[in-house]
């Protein structure tokens, strides 16, 4: 709301004295000035779950088919705090009840589907359980996926970037492609998201003492009908992947070595790939819905490594 440079000290006490009502409180508190409201005791409207999601996709254009939406939750309801992570997962849900938050900002599906609460959960007993949890804590939970991938730079890969220090080298004519500076060995590429990214374990397809300079990213868990034939176009020397089925860009990685050519891979985890995304998107998200608190809680790999 723009500043009304003539609705000076004066004329807002004017307007009470005139008003002498609680409607005209409630005007009052939406006015520029806010300050003076809240000595009077009036609290102003926080934001929706609504206005909150369209500030998220205010840097997105209209996607004319996508998986986000508010999965549970009303729009209309007051946020008290937001958490984003990449699972909503129960442990997660907890968490963001005890910060104090009403709104969860997830990457993926809350009911272990890309299209979330397919027909045959309806009998789940977890299903049941996580709904029933959001539902008496008021809890909404909207999906930020495909609008996160479409902006421009894809908020995952950038997160990633970031996080992993090499920001600096992302080229939006080829996003997925890093060509770093100097080239790394396998082994310190893997060190360093250990260390900057929290992946406890990977797996490897080459070897670490290899030098990597060009690298493709594909968090997540990117289709191999589109890695593979990028895999072909760029050449990279390395592929630091979410997941990837075992018998597509595995084989393809194991056989194109097997003959001599460069391009290794390293699956990090589909969570592990999509953290950083998602603490990117607490820091971006935060300037753009001031008062409300928003805090990045990790899902975190769902595996022991025995």
């Amino acid at each position: 709301m723009g500043k009304n440079n003539n609705f000076n000290l004066h004329s807002r006490r004017d307007f009470l004295a005139g008003a002498g009502a609680l409607a005209g409180l409630s005007v009052l508190a939406s006015l520029p000035g806010a300050g003076f409201a809240e000595q009077l005791g009036i609290k102003p409207a926080g934001l929706t779950v609504k206005q909150v999601i369209d500030a998220a996709l205010s840097e997105t254009e209209t996607l004319p088919k996508s998986v986000d939406k508010l999965i549970i939750g009303n729009p209309d309801q007051e946020v008290t705090g937001i958490v984003t992570t990449t699972f909503p997962t129960i442990d997660v849900i907890n968490k963001a009840i005890k910060a104090g938050a009403n709104m969860i900002i997830s990457h993926e599906g809350a009911f272990y589907m890309h299209d979330d609460q397919p027909a045959y959960l309806k009998e789940s007993d977890v299903c049941k359980y996580k709904t029933d949890l959001l539902t008496k804590n008021n809890i909404a939970i909207w999906r930020f996926h495909d609008s996160w991938h479409a902006h421009k730079p894809d908020g995952i890969v950038y997160g990633n970037l970031v996080s992993l220090g090499w920001a600096k080298y992302y080229n939006p004519a080829k996003p997925r492609m890093i060509t770093l500076p100097q080239p790394m060995t396998v082994a310190a590429i893997i060190a360093l998201c250990k260390k900057k990214i929290n992946a406890p374990q990977v797996r490897l397809i080459g070897e670490l003492n290899k030098p990597c300079k060009t690298i493709y990213f594909a968090p997540g868990a990117v289709l191999s009908a589109e890695q593979i034939p990028d895999i072909q176009k760029e050449k990279p020397d390395l592929i630091l992947s979410g997941e990837s089925r075992e018998w597509e860009t595995c084989q393809r990685v194991r056989d194109g070595l097997a003959m001599g050519l460069n391009t290794k891979l390293v699956i990090l985890g589909h969570d592990v790939s999509e953290e950083a995304g998602m603490d990117y998107a607490a820091a971006w998200l935060a300037p753009k819905v001031k008062g409300v608190k928003v805090t990045y809680i990790a899902a975190g790999t769902p595996f022991q490594y025995v």
